[in-house]
């Protein structure tokens, strides 16, 4: 809850392309409820999420967030996105890497993630990290499954 104002600047400052790819709508506002319903799912352990932070004068902004929920069966599907500006610097590679540390210590033994088709660079970090991963295509989307080592 105390990240709120930064969460919610955070997805103020994507682009819009950004905010497609991530919700697959143009998703307009982040208001506080929704914000909240966000953390209210979060227990630490079955939904988790992790932030990324810069420092921006007195106070730090938010670069990149990243989730996992589960799925039953021990997984859990995997989502995240960086701020535009940060792209291509291995920030959601260490992020993935550093989600599947925590859900491993928390009995997950996989994860699934659904990205557009078009989304080439979300789709190199999910091949570069779980180069065995399988992938499945309907239309648009794609459909990864990523079993831990």
């Amino acid at each position: 809850p105390s990240d709120e104002l930064a969460y919610r600047n955070f997805f103020y400052s994507l682009k819009r392309e950004s905010i497609y790819r991530r919700f697959y709508f143009e998703k307009t506002n982040f208001s506080h409820t929704i914000v909240q319903n966000h953390y209210a799912n979060m227990d630490y352990r079955k939904n988790f999420f992790l932030i990324g932070l810069i420092p921006k004068k007195r106070h730090k902004e938010i670069v990149t967030i990243g989730s996992y929920m589960d799925m039953g069966s021990g997984k859990a599907e995997v989502a995240f996105v960086t701020r535009d500006d940060f792209h291509s610097m291995g920030i959601a590679t260490a992020l993935l890497k550093q989600l599947e540390s925590i859900a491993r210590e928390n009995g997950f033994t996989s994860f699934f993630a659904t990205t557009m088709r078009k989304n080439s660079a979300m789709i190199r970090v999910f091949k570069k990290v779980y180069p065995d991963a399988e992938m499945e295509y309907d239309g648009q989307e794609t459909y990864i499954n990523m079993d831990f080592k």
